[in-house]
């Protein structure tokens, strides 16, 4: 008469165990994610172009960027103006501990339709640096700079934008190509690196003709995003990430004070505002745990690399008083 509830009970007890107890069903353990919180420094991340139909190593759907700034959100990472984190490096200004700042590469008109919605969604704001001579074409313009036949965005659309937080800044005029450094070399570089192969003259190009050609670029490229946004430009990012010393100098000589790279890290003072590192984040094998894995790593080095440089300094000599020479 008692047996059935003798055997509820009896079943109660053993639920939880249930999992450890049915053949081949191993127990699903899930840790939970514990972000290594640093201060004084900013993550850059980097991202490209968002689509549901495209596929390409620097193409995310709409849905994953989304799942991306959830995380970043979820785990008390604070998404900051490119303006603030440089005024930072520069030493002006202070910023919050797992500072974030997002950017986006090549000026893709999917900036306007899938991330800015997001990201004010989300209350967060995110830079996009734009191929200034590539505004406003369309998929079916067959030029040298519209090579993903990918559509561009328009002032119009970056005017509005703007006006909701986001920043634009270039990512050269019409240098944005990978060039011949040599006649017979099979190895290509972005162009603004150095002199070029000009196969049209068989030639190499001058070192004149260089700093004319990215002196000519870069000022075009602040010219013509200054008057169309009526903002100051003063931030750069190379194409494919990559700079000779020449380019460099050259673009602080035209008012340019940040430069960004594609070399992975976090960003302080020590490492100014002249070579800002960047973490991937825009391709589709990127989950968002994946993401925070890559924010923890970082962080992590940049926190080792501190202490053994503090360790590596020299140390001051000491000073032998007479009564303790005694």
């Amino acid at each position: 008469m008692h047996l059935p509830l003798l055997a509820r009970a009896v079943l109660f007890l053993l639920f939880p165990l249930i999992p450890w107890l049915t053949p081949g069903q191993p127990p699903v353990t899930r840790v939970a994610y514990q972000p290594y919180v640093y201060k004084n420094e900013v993550a850059v991340l980097m991202y490209h172009h968002i689509s549901n139909t495209a596929a390409s190593s620097s193409t995310i759907t709409p849905r994953l960027f989304a799942e991306h700034l959830d995380a970043l959100q979820k785990y008390g990472y604070h998404v900051i103006p490119a303006a603030e984190m440089t005024a930072f490096l520069s030493g002006r200004a202070a910023v919050p501990p797992q500072a974030v700042v997002i950017t986006f590469d090549d000026g893709y008109e999917s900036f306007y339709r899938y991330a800015y919605p997001a990201l004010l969604a989300h209350h967060m704001t995110a830079t996009c640096f734009v191929i200034v001579g590539s505004v406003g074409e369309g998929e079916n313009k067959q030029t040298r700079m519209n090579w993903k036949q990918v559509p561009k965005l328009t002032w119009a659309q970056m005017r509005e934008m703007q006006a909701h937080g986001m920043s634009f800044y270039p990512h050269s005029y019409a240098q944005h190509y990978l060039a011949r450094f040599s006649p017979a070399g099979a190895r290509l570089r972005p162009a603004l690196f150095g002199p070029i192969w000009l196969a049209g003259e068989h030639r190499m190009e001058t070192e004149a003709e260089y700093k004319k050609r990215v002196y000519t670029d870069l000022l075009l490229s602040k010219q013509v995003m200054e008057r169309e946004l009526h903002h100051p430009v003063d931030q750069f990012c190379w194409p494919y990430g990559k700079a000779g010393p020449t380019a460099l100098q050259i673009g602080e000589s035209l008012g340019y004070k940040n430069f960004y790279f594609i070399d992975k890290g976090l960003n302080d003072p020590l490492t100014g505002p002249l070579h800002i590192k960047r973490i991937n984040a825009g391709s589709p094998n990127i989950t968002p745990e994946v993401l925070l894995h890559n924010l923890n790593y970082y962080a992590r080095l940049s926190a080792a690399r501190q202490k053994i440089t503090i360790l590596s300094r020299p140390q001051p000599p000491q000073t032998i008083h007479q009564a303790d020479a005694i």
